[in-house]
């Protein structure tokens, strides 16, 4: 029992460790796809759905910033604004995206979490 809550606690602590997306070598995978991939606890499933809702946070921040960063472009030529308000919502678009798919992911992971 003892070495599962220490396993549990190691797992935790590499998921905040992480800030998300550590690269664990030059084979592609992140620390962060190692954390999900031993996920077996509730606990853990909870930490990763905490892990993933503080990341659709994150992207819909940013969201807003690109909103209004491209709500502030006014003076110029009008191509060249019109280019980077396009821009601007174009990243908005793609944040808004992000933080529904991090939103999945966390539901996912607490759904997890209540499986027996």
């Amino acid at each position: 029992m003892m070495a599962k809550k220490i396993v549990a606690a190691l797992f935790v602590l590499a998921l905040v460790a992480s800030g998300g997306i550590a690269s664990a070598g030059e084979d592609g995978h992140s620390l962060e796809q190692l954390v999900v991939e031993m996920a077996e606890t509730p606990a853990q499933h909870m930490a990763l759905a905490k892990h993933y809702r503080a990341k659709a946070e994150e992207a819909r921040q940013e969201r807003e910033r690109h909103e209004q960063m491209g709500a502030t472009y006014g003076g110029g030529k009008y191509v060249q604004r019109a280019r980077m308000k396009r821009h601007c919502q174009n990243v908005s678009d793609r944040y808004a995206g992000m933080a529904e798919e991090y939103e999945a992911l966390a539901e996912l992971h607490e759904e997890e979490a209540k499986k027996p």
